[in-house]
């Protein structure tokens, strides 16, 4: 395992990211391009999940960037020395992910298209993440409809009922907030917005939140 720590202490939040992104001109650009960034307090590259498991049982870790041809299934990503799992900010080759990967057990909290970035969009993703939102490129949001639409799906989905507190839920869901937040933002108990919560994903069909997310937008339940 090959890890290297790089930015340079600057004033105001700052987030600890660790990346694992095999590809070597890839990973030097990436690098390059996190370097930059005040929000980017620190940065740990690993070389493969084993090093990822390392990083995670020494350091905290906010943010988790992973290029989708070093994702992994149903992957187990532990949390962090300070008890917390980072969320993950999937690079994707294309505008374009395997359903697999939405409807996995981990599945991940962010997208990012390789042929889209540039500092500013990797830093733009950073700071919504850091505000619980989950980062989407308008090109994988307008294929997700596309192919919705091209395979039957949006008119089947759009027979989905939601109640009106449940639509409040996935606005924030939306926004990435946890079960707490929603509480709070709608002054309800946490065990009320778990309820909520747990009944919107049975509805959507959706095993986690960020599939929530993409499949409310698929069925046009949210514009994206």
């Amino acid at each position: 395992m090959s890890q290297v720590a790089c930015g340079a202490a600057a004033p105001g939040r700052q987030l600890v990211v660790a990346t694992l992104v095999r590809d070597g001109m890839l990973r030097l650009g990436l690098r390059a391009i996190l370097s930059t960034m005040h929000i980017a307090g620190e940065v740990l590259h690993c070389e493969s999940w084993y090093g990822v498991d390392e990083t995670l049982r020494t350091s905290d870790v906010d943010v988790l960037f992973v290029h989708e041809s070093d994702f992994i299934l149903d992957c187990e990503v532990p949390a962090d020395v300070g008890g917390r799992r980072p969320r993950i900010l999937l690079l994707l080759s294309g505008p374009d992910v395997d359903e697999k990967i939405l409807s996995g057990r981990c599945a991940p909290d962010g997208f990012l298209v390789q042929g889209e970035l540039t500092a500013d969009v990797v830093e733009d993703a950073l700071q919504r993440m850091d505000r619980g939102e989950v980062p989407m490129p308008a090109s994988l949001a307008r294929l997700l409809l596309e192919r919705a639409g091209g395979a039957g799906q949006l008119r089947h989905r759009r027979d989905i009922a939601l109640t009106a507190r449940e639509n409040e839920v996935l606005l924030l869901l939306a926004e990435g907030l946890s079960n707490k937040q929603i509480a709070r933002r709608l002054q309800i108990s946490s065990h009320g917005a778990k309820r909520l919560v747990a009944s919107l994903l049975l509805k959507l069909g959706a095993p986690n939140r960020t599939s929530a997310v993409v499949t409310a937008i698929q069925a046009g339940l949210l514009k994206y």
